[in-house]
């Protein structure tokens, strides 16, 4: 349940930043900041990122919920392992930084 709202609020989210692209790749058009050859692809990158999100977060929750009870603590355990090791790296390089 909770993931049909997180992908709605995802594809509102991912919807409204395509528009405001959009805008802006408007806006650079008319002020000559882009020239209009140009539009074409750079509007099929901006919907290209578009499908990606969009499709990206429903594939990751479709894996998510195929997984066992053990697949789901072992990837926990692994990105608590890797944010450790990142945290212990970053306080080294900070104190490294200091002396």
């Amino acid at each position: 349940m909770i993931e049909a709202r997180l992908i709605s609020l995802w594809r509102g989210l991912v919807g409204s930043a395509a528009l405001l692209a959009i805008i802006i790749l408007g806006l650079c058009v008319m002020v000559s900041a882009v020239k209009f050859g140009d539009v074409p692809r750079r509007l099929g990158v901006i919907v290209s990122v578009v499908i990606l999100l969009i499709m990206l977060p429903a594939i990751i929750v479709g894996l998510w919920n195929a997984m066992s009870f053990g697949q789901h603590l072992g990837i926990i355990v692994i990105c608590a392992a890797i944010m450790l090791l990142v945290g212990s790296s970053r306080r080294r390089s900070i104190n490294a930084r200091r002396r």
